[in-house]
């Protein structure tokens, strides 16, 4: 089972200029989990503005083909970080250069976007705050292609890029995501810690989706994060589809939703994980209420047994036809992540 490769949107307001003329893209570390779903191969646009006169316009050039995956290089490329002047604030990047097939100089009005929205094409960009709030979007598969016809319809003949980038001769350290706290019950040292390692180790999105045993090229998934759910920033933390083909066609047999908690699960996470599911509903092509699973991850009880079999209760409760499942992650002393399931409770 293989993952496709997809669509997504890189925000940088005002650094566009020194992403093109180096190659990189690069985020700070809130927002690596944003970065982490990006891999070789992926095609990106970058979401920008440009002033005219005395106004301001957004725009969106590209596309942009990645790469390579994650890395650590705070080589000062952007803006020097507050705390060390001789690193820089955007550290976790991946390399990218325009798309051989054809490069392009002229970008596309920002409403071309908000068109596109309007029209019902796009669907993952809910409001202005997917691109205030966050560093990367991750289009659907129909919402990338339609913003790459109308970026080559703005440019029907091809550029000719740059023949050297800079910051493709920077070194691709590895990004450290196992980073914890506590003395006996170890926890992610952020939430964007644990997300960043389920996308880049997605066997544990296949295995807690129950789709380990899927396994042949009839059948691939689609793995989105942070799609934005309703105003005010916010987001469901994970999206899997699982496809398969027949004659052709890419059909969405189930969708499996995440939500992730660094500390331990509540019973507040169980409606919180419920409405993202509601939402997914509503967003994503071909997912409907009955093939739309809930899953929640949080960090081990140890020995806090009567919270976990409040929460087991709570689990017990959910109504038929919401299937939810739990996990919690364990760390153990060689800092190996595993994932045990919650079982229901009475």
């Amino acid at each position: 089972m293989a993952e496709s490769w997809k669509f997504h949107l890189f925000v940088t307001p005002k650094y566009f200029d020194q992403c093109s003329e180096y190659g990189l893209f690069g985020v700070s570390e809130p927002n690596l989990n944003q970065l982490a779903n990006v891999r070789p191969g992926d095609l990106a646009f970058f979401y920008t503005a440009r002033r005219r006169g005395s106004r301001t316009i957004g725009c969106i050039y590209g596309p942009f083909e990645v790469l390579s995956g994650l890395f650590y290089n705070d080589t000062v490329v952007w803006l020097p970080s507050a705390r060390d002047q001789s690193k820089d604030k955007f550290p976790y990047r991946v390399k990218l250069r325009p798309l051989p097939q054809h490069p392009t100089e002229n970008p596309v009005p920002v409403q071309t976007l908000w068109d596109l929205r309007d029209q019902g094409k796009i669907k993952s960009i809910v409001d202005s705050s997917a691109l205030i709030d966050k560093a990367v979007c991750t289009l659907l598969w129909d919402e990338g292609r339609m913003l790459l016809q109308a970026l080559l319809q703005a440019n029907p003949s091809p550029a000719r890029p740059r023949d050297k980038y800079p910051g493709h001769e920077l070194a691709e350290n590895p990004v450290d995501l196992l980073q914890f706290r506590g003395e006996g019950i170890k926890q992610f040292r952020l939430e964007c810690l644990l997300e960043a390692f389920l996308l880049t180790n997605q066997r544990h999105l296949y295995e807690m989706s129950g789709l380990a045993d899927a396994a042949n090229e009839a059948f691939r998934t689609q793995i989105f994060n942070q799609v934005s759910a309703y105003v005010a920033g916010g987001a469901i933390d994970i999206v899997c589809l699982y496809e398969k083909q027949v004659r052709g066609l890419w059909l969405t047999l189930t969708t499996t939703v995440f939500e992730l908690k660094k500390e331990a699960l509540s019973s507040d996470n169980i409606e919180q994980l419920l409405e993202n599911v509601e939402w997914a509903t509503r967003l994503l092509p071909g997912a409907s209420r009955q093939m739309v699973r809930g899953v929640l991850v949080g960090s081990d009880f140890g020995t806090e047994s009567d919270t976990r079999a409040e929460f087991s209760r709570a689990l017990a409760n959910v109504a038929p036809g919401h299937p939810v499942k739990a996990f919690e992650y364990i760390v153990d002393e060689f800092r190996h992540v595993s994932f045990k399931e919650i079982p229901p409770g009475s």
